[in-house]
């Protein structure tokens, strides 16, 4: 497993020769040092060869201070004296990984190195996931969610922030398209403004005037000259929702516009060119549009750049209880929101046809018939009409939210008969993730 940063901490420049020509052959990128001092000058290592006896130190002695200096990295002590086998062993119990006595082969140390960065990655891999979850809790620039799917539209937002191309949002009404589009914004390197219209909400003769700005005159009531939304977004991002929505003639003069990015406003003659990043969102498909004829083709290639579809709630349930954190804290001023298990397992079952929206609207509800815990008998009769048979059990919605992320790692080992990397692939995370979810949530093979 080459690959990795090693240090080696020693005051015979011989093996350090030695040593060194060897794990650089193996792909390894390699350091040196003479005295434990000298240490604080690298980087972070990912593995430490510690010689037991230093100029200035005692490497048994030194083993907690060098994972205050490098908190990833793994030790691994050597040795020269038999008789300092012993003080190996009781460095494993400080904290090495492993110990070699000299004289070693090659192939012993390559063989303690490649398990030692197994360990390391892992170590890695487990604070990177906490880290990510940690961050998914608060949220993602507002949007919420620890499902694989919008672990997906997270990536593909990172991804296509800066990109200079035009995106489409697809998704349900509810789903959250205008706040993926802000974040996209946020995350690009454009300073101007973001301006969102709803093109199904502004009547027809009204929109094109919206879009495109007037000249002073150029019909009645046309008092004095106004810009138009493109040209108020220029260096920023203009949001297109419900672009499906737009009249074919308009898509016409859009289409225009976006070969060239100049526009001319209502009544003028003079065109201006403006930078204006185009991102529009539909809840219908737009390729069903072109082929019914009430959507011009060339236009849905212009604004289909990058795709990112956002999925409706009834496929991500697992998020429903972060999703109900969330919003509980936002709508929570003059006192606290909390929810009983009962209610949340309602919200877990039921298939939210009005997604985030509709979850926001129940729980606003909720929280004026509720005391300040919304119960089963606070959801609308709608909710409570639905059968359910979820458990989630938990003094706190934080233990709710691990109880149902048990269940659902059970359920998945059980589907793939104890497969782990079936049940991976089932959740959609990796084959690591689910081994430490496994480990941290105590799930036995006897379970599944």
């Amino acid at each position: 497993m080459a690959g990795g940063s090693i240090l080696i901490v020693d005051d015979e420049k011989s093996i350090k020769s030695v040593l060194k020509n060897h794990l650089e052959t193996s792909g390894y990128d390699v350091f040196t040092a003479e005295r434990l001092k000298n240490i604080h000058k690298f980087r972070d290592m990912d593995i430490v060869l510690l010689d037991v006896r230093l100029p200035d130190a005692n490497g048994i002695g030194s083993i907690k201070k060098i994972k205050t200096v490098f908190p990833h990295c793994e030790v691994i002590v050597i040795t020269a004296y038999e008789k300092d086998a012993q003080s190996a062993v009781k460095a494993i119990k400080n904290g090495a990984f492993d110990y070699l006595v000299k004289p070693f082969k090659l192939s012993e140390l390559s063989l303690a190195i490649e398990n030692a960065l197994e360990k390391v990655a892992l170590k890695k891999e487990n604070e990177e996931l906490k880290s990510a979850i940690d961050s998914m809790k608060k949220g993602f620039y507002g949007m919420v969610g620890l499902s694989s799917e919008m672990q997906t539209v997270y990536q593909q937002i990172k991804k296509v922030a800066d990109a200079n191309i035009a995106v489409l949002i697809e998704g349900e009404s509810g789903t959250g398209k205008e706040l993926c589009a802000q974040t996209i914004h946020k995350l690009s390197k454009r300073r101007g403004k973001f301006i969102a219209i709803n093109c199904a909400a502004i009547p027809e003769n009204l929109l094109e005037s919206e879009l495109f700005g007037y000249k002073k005159g150029a019909f009645s009531g046309a008092v004095e000259a106004k810009k138009g939304l493109l040209e108020e977004a220029d260096t920023g991002t203009l949001f297109l929702d419900e672009i499906g929505d737009m009249p074919l003639e308009l898509q016409s003069k859009l289409l225009r516009f976006l070969e060239n990015f100049e526009l001319r406003r209502l009544g003028d003659n003079v065109s201006k060119k403006v930078d204006v990043r185009i991102v529009s969102a539909t809840n219908r498909k737009l390729a069903g549009l072109v082929e019914e004829g009430s959507f011009r083709k060339d236009l849905f290639y212009r604004l289909s750049g990058f795709v990112i579809h956002i999925p409706p709630l009834r496929n991500r349930k697992e998020d429903v209880p972060l999703l109900v954190k969330h919003i509980l804290k936002e709508i929570s001023t003059d006192k606290e929101y909390s929810i009983t298990s009962q209610a949340l397992k309602a919200l877990l079952v039921y298939d939210f046809p009005g997604n985030i929206r509709e979850l926001r609207n129940i729980l606003n509800q909720a929280a004026i018939m509720s005391n300040g815990t919304i119960s089963y008998e606070d959801l609308p009769e709608y909710i409570r009409s639905v059968k359910y048979d979820v458990m989630v059990e938990g003094n706190n919605l934080e233990e709710k939210v691990e109880n149902y992320e048990k269940k659902m790692i059970e359920d998945a080992m059980k589907k793939a008969g104890g497969n782990k990397t079936e049940a991976a692939k089932i959740l959609g995370i990796t084959f690591r993730s689910l081994r430490y979810k496994v480990k941290k949530y105590k799930i036995e093979k006897r379970t599944v």
